[in-house]
């Protein structure tokens, strides 16, 4: 039961999300293009990544490409994320920036991640601002000992539709910010936070 129950849970991530799960869906609560809780977002993920790096672990960056459609707040948090890296002397390995159009559900590709998954080594942190891991059965079934973490942002509706509790017991999720499910506010500490502290509330 539990075993298909994951394979519900990650097989089918469209179904789970489609309700929310944009990355845009922060980027309007921010008038006049104030970005001082995307710049928080990233401060907080740069904290959550440090805290779980070890040793001369890499730095994985996933990252929405805002080229063609640009994003003020997601790339206030990006570059919040790597100032704060680099004033503890640490600079990402990769930033992976993919192009996504903005109508469609957000997030990284299921074999992208994967990948980053199998071969990221022990002390290692992949941090994605596009939402946790949702693999398929086949993608888990080759995956074996996940040996990096984990940091995610997890915007929206997301921990309303997915059980994030679950991917962390099974290794895929160990950190990052997610959306408040009681959110209210216009302040950060009103509408996100922390991963652990999302473990820690009662559930609705």
């Amino acid at each position: 039961m539990a075993a298909r129950r994951l394979h519900l849970l990650l097989a089918a991530p469209a179904a789970a999300i489609a309700a929310g799960f944009l990355f845009v869906t922060w980027v309007p609560t921010l008038p006049h293009q104030d970005t001082s809780i995307a710049s928080r977002i990233g401060h907080e993920m740069a904290r959550e990544t440090l805290r779980l790096r070890t040793g001369s672990g890499r730095v994985i960056v996933l990252a929405r490409d805002t080229s063609e459609f640009p994003q003020p707040a997601v790339e206030a948090a990006l570059n919040t994320f790597q100032a704060d890296l680099a004033s503890a002397s640490v600079r990402p390995e990769t930033v992976r920036r993919f192009a996504i159009d903005p109508l469609r559900q957000v997030q990284v590709p299921p074999g992208d991640f994967a990948e980053y998954l199998r071969r990221g080594k022990s002390g290692d942190v992949i941090v994605s601002f596009l939402g946790p891991p949702l693999l398929g059965e086949d993608h888990l079934s080759r995956l074996g000992t996940i040996q990096p973490r984990v940091v995610a942002f997890c915007p929206g509706y997301l921990p309303r539709y997915l059980n994030l509790k679950l991917l962390g017991d099974r290794n895929l999720l160990h950190g990052g910010v997610v959306a408040r499910v009681d959110a209210a506010g216009e302040n950060f500490e009103g509408q996100y936070q922390t991963l652990a502290a999302a473990f820690a509330a009662p559930q609705p």
